[in-house]
């Protein structure tokens, strides 16, 4: 039962953001446009992401559909970063005060109190630490302030789950970002001057780890 509604929800939520990414809202007149993406691939991504999800993945109904809504918003937000590389105040901040009261939701059904106040210090670890990269990176064109908003609420999220949980998913963050720049670079696809979304890269660090069995 628990799948199905998690698949529901997900399904429900991916074709609102489809629906709300087609009017082109999230893009800004000085955005440059680096390619469009079909945004029906947010509720089959969502879906297909939530069902292999829950082949390891054992949670309560609560639990399952914030992971499931939060799934989508991070979506949602890697599409819009290879779109304009960009991660919109809009989307990003929201997530905060959402997934804060969800997650207490959560710990209120399953009496596990701790687990909210490991996420609240994940997440702040995570804001002060994407932050500090952030602020010292040379040139700035690396980590933005928009993955920095982003890495505090994967930090919450992971670290509900537990605090391994939350350090593992978002270093791999880093690692595969890593491969994927190295990739372009080996095929000529970009150079060392080019600017690379960051998000997609965090974003499937922390799917990863989310839907592995908490350490």
């Amino acid at each position: 039962m628990t799948l199905w509604i998690a698949l529901g929800v997900a399904a429900v939520f991916g074709v609102v953001a489809a629906l709300w990414l087609r009017t082109r809202r999230h893009r800004r007149d000085d955005d440059e446009v680096r390619r469009t993406i079909n945004p029906w691939l947010v509720p089959v991504l969502a879906v297909a992401g939530v069902g292999l999800a829950a082949l390891i993945w054992h949670q309560p109904p609560a639990v399952a559909i914030t992971f499931a809504v939060a799934w989508v918003w991070a979506l949602t937000l890697g599409l819009i970063d290879l779109e304009v590389r960009r991660l919109p105040d809009l989307l990003t901040l929201p997530g905060y005060p959402v997934f804060a009261a969800a997650l207490t939701v959560c710990s209120a059904l399953t009496g596990s109190w701790w687990n909210l106040a490991v996420a609240g210090l994940a997440a702040a670890i995570a804001l002060v630490v994407f932050f500090l990269l952030a602020y010292f990176a040379p040139g700035g064109d690396g980590l933005g302030f928009g993955d920095v908003k982003l890495a505090g609420v994967l930090g919450g999220l992971l670290g509900w789950l537990s605090p391994t949980t939350a350090a593992l998913g978002l270093l791999s963050g880093f690692v595969l970002g890593g491969l994927v720049a190295a990739f372009l670079l080996l095929f000529r696809k970009a150079d060392r001057r080019s600017h690379l979304s960051f998000g997609p890269a965090m974003i499937a660090g922390a799917y990863l780890w989310a839907v592995l069995p908490p350490l």
